[in-house]
């Protein structure tokens, strides 16, 4: 004959079991769900700041600096009559006509060949909009930027490698640092043994694919603009140039995050092959389990 104590006892350690079990799920659930939002974050932050950093940032504006101007053209045609000017002329700073940015050439710069004085006026005009961002072009305050075009995209794209960029980038890496490190700790203690590995390098693979995809649309979409205008043509090379610096990071990551699943699951597998296995005894043959219930329940 079943004791009814002993059911209610199996019964009872089922749903306790169960229910912490499908608890701890539900929390690791949410905090791989959170940790892998935040790490996406970190790494959109950090691949912003590593494009905006003044070394490539200047390399970078100056590339298209050249594209949006036509500046050899413009020195070609303007710098002699700009140093037969000077001739006439008792000042000691210019302005190159026609350029649409108010970069001061010095009266001896103008002894340089077309080439050098191309090379410093680029670089003073990559400084000047990286301070001031695409606003620099702009002297009038009347201009307007046709984003809907694809000259006006791929110029807009351009124009976001700024100071201003590269310390809401700084600010963003270090706050989604903070956030990513302290949920992936969240995480790692909620769970057990390897599964703290593979759990971990699954939300980290999840949090990097996103923006793989995202940027590979991205490189799609911008290599559709222009056709084969040769002037959106070097556009659409020097925007793609910093699509793949966040393409190549979130692929990293990628990596890194399913090498850490895979080694999560075979350490699990090697683990349960090789260490025998407890012996843990039968709920119904403790009766130590039933201790406090039999003292409780009424005598007859």
């Amino acid at each position: 004959m079943v004791n009814r104590r002993d059911e209610f006892h199996r019964e009872e350690l089922r749903e306790r079991m169960y229910g912490e079990a499908t608890s701890g799920d539900g929390r690791r659930s949410l905090l791989g769900a959170l940790f892998a939002v935040s790490l996406f974050l970190l790494i959109l932050c950090l691949s912003a700041r590593q494009v905006t950093e003044p070394a490539n940032a200047t390399l970078m504006l100056e590339s298209g600096i050249a594209v949006l101007t036509d500046i050899d053209r413009l020195a070609e045609d303007e710098a002699p009559l700009l140093r037969a000017a000077a001739e006439q002329s008792e000042d000691q700073v210019f302005l190159l006509p026609g350029y649409p940015l108010a970069v001061a050439i010095d009266r001896d710069e103008l002894e340089l060949s077309d080439a050098e004085l191309i090379d410093r006026v680029l670089k003073r005009s990559a400084a000047i909009v990286y301070v001031e961002g695409i606003d620099a072009f702009d002297t009038t305050g009347e201009q307007s930027l046709n984003r809907l075009s694809s000259e006006g995209l791929l110029e807009f794209a351009v124009a976001q490698v700024s100071e201003t960029t590269y310390d809401r980038a700084t600010l963003g890496a270090f706050v989604f640092a903070i956030t990513t490190s302290a949920l992936g700790v969240l995480f790692v203690v909620s769970s057990n043994g390897w599964g703290r590995l593979r759990g971990l390098g699954f939300a980290t693979a999840a949090g990097a694919l996103p923006g793989i995809v995202l940027f590979a649309f991205f490189s799609w979409v911008v290599g559709q603009l222009g056709g084969d205008d040769v002037f959106v043509s070097d556009l659409r090379e020097i925007t793609r140039a910093g699509i793949r610096v966040p393409f190549r990071n979130f692929g990293v990551v990628f990596v890194a995050g399913l090498t850490m699943a895979a080694a999560g699951m075979v350490l699990s597998l090697v683990e349960g092959r090789v260490m025998p296995a407890r012996d843990y005894p039968e709920p119904d043959s403790d009766p130590a389990m039933y201790e406090d219930e039999a003292a409780l329940a009424p005598h007859e």
